[in-house]
C-alpha cells in the first residue's frame, strides 16, 4: 500500500480537518498512520453494523453497492453523497442506507484495501466520505427515533480486556435511536468497571465480549457485580454468544443475545416483567 498521502486537503471529517490545520500551523502534518487508523475505524464501525430484522424491502443490489464503492474512491467529492441522496429520494430508509448500503460498501472498501486494489490515500478519503454521509444522516435518524416504554434505560459496557468496542458502540447508538436511554462504558479495567456500575446502580446491564477467551473475564466480572449489585439484571452479547450459545449459564448471566434485535427483545421483555411486578406491588 502506498504511504504517499498528503493530508488533507478538504478531508470531509470536520474534527480531523481542524486537527490537521492546527498541526500545519505548527509546521507539522497528520501522519498517514494516524489517518489510516481513523479510516480503519470508520470502515470497521460501519461494515460491522448489525441490520435490524424489520428493514424495509428496499435493499440495494450488488451492482448499486459496487457503484457506491467506486464513488467513495473517485475524485468527485460529491459522487457518493449524491448516490445516497438519490437513494433516499427513491424511498430507501435511513436504516437500510446505514446497515446495508453504506455497510456493504464499507466492507468492500476494506476488502479492496486488504487486496491492495486501492491505495491508503484513496481508502482514507473514502472512509472520510462515509463518515460525512453518516453525519448528514444524523438528523434523519433522530427524526425516525422510535418511542420506547418508560424506564427503557440500561448501561452497555465492554468486558475488561475487550479491545473491540465497535459492537457495543453501534448497539448503544442504535438503541438510543429506538428511544432507549443507554449509557456506554468502554475500556475500563475490572475494578474500575465494577466500581462504576456500583456507582450508577443500573437496573439492566449489557456486557459486550467478542472471543471465547473473554469467558473467564466475563464470569469474574459478573461474580463481582452479583456481590456488589445483586439487583442488576445482566445480558451478555456480542460474538462470544455465537461462539458458545450456552455462555449465559457458564458466566451466570441472566440472558444472552447474539444479535442486536435479540438483545432489544430480551431487554424489552425484562422491562415488561419489571413493570408487571411493580404494578402488583402497588
Amino acid at each position: 500500500m502506498s504511504e504517499e498521502f498528503h493530508p488533507i486537503p478538504g478531508f470531509p471529517v470536520p474534527q480531523v480537518a481542524r486537527a490537521h490545520e492546527s498541526l500545519v500551523r505548527r509546521g507539522e502534518t497528520l501522519s498517514v498512520t494516524a489517518l489510516r487508523v481513523l479510516a480503519r475505524e470508520v470502515i470497521l464501525r460501519v461494515s460491522r453494523s448489525e441490520a435490524p430484522v424489520a428493514l424495509h424491502n428496499d435493499h440495494p443490489g450488488s451492482a448499486a453497492i459496487e457503484l457506491l464503492c467506486d464513488a467513495l474512491l473517485s475524485r468527485d467529492d460529491t459522487a457518493a453523497a449524491d448516490l445516497v441522496q438519490s437513494a433516499r429520494l427513491d424511498g430507501m430508509s435511513a436504516d437500510t442506507i446505514y446497515h446495508v448500503y453504506l455497510a456493504e460498501a464499507a466492507r468492500r472498501l476494506g476488502q479492496r484495501w486488504d487486496r491492495d486494489e486501492a491505495t491508503a490515500a484513496e481508502v482514507i478519503l473514502g472512509a472520510g466520505r462515509i463518515y460525512a454521509i453518516l453525519r448528514d444522516l444524523r438528523t434523519v435518524f433522530l427524526a425516525q427515533r422510535l418511542v420506547a416504554p418508560p424506564g427503557a434505560e440500561a448501561i452497555f459496557a465492554s468486558v475488561p480486556g475487550e479491545v473491540h468496542g465497535i459492537g457495543a458502540t453501534i448497539a448503544a447508538d442504535t438503541m438510543r435511536r429506538r428511544g432507549w436511554d443507554i449509557s456506554l462504558r468502554l475500556g475500563l479495567g475490572h475494578d474500575a468497571l465494577v466500581e462504576e456500575i456500583a456507582r450508577l446502580q443500573p437496573t439492566m446491564l449489557g456486557l459486550s465480549a467478542s472471543l471465547p477467551s473473554m469467558t473467564f473475564a466475563t464470569a469474574r466480572l459478573i461474580v463481582a457485580l452479583r456481590i456488589r449489585c445483586p439487583h442488576i439484571w445482566i445480558l451478555v452479547a456480542g460474538q462470544i454468544v455465537a461462539h458458545d450459545p450456552d455462555i449465559a449459564r457458564i458466566v451466570d448471566a441472566d440472558a444472552a443475545a447474539a444479535t442486536l434485535d435479540e438483545a432489544e427483545a430480551t431487554l424489552t421483555g425484562h422491562l415488561a416483567e419489571l413493570t408487571r411486578l411493580s404494578v402488583r406491588q402497588m
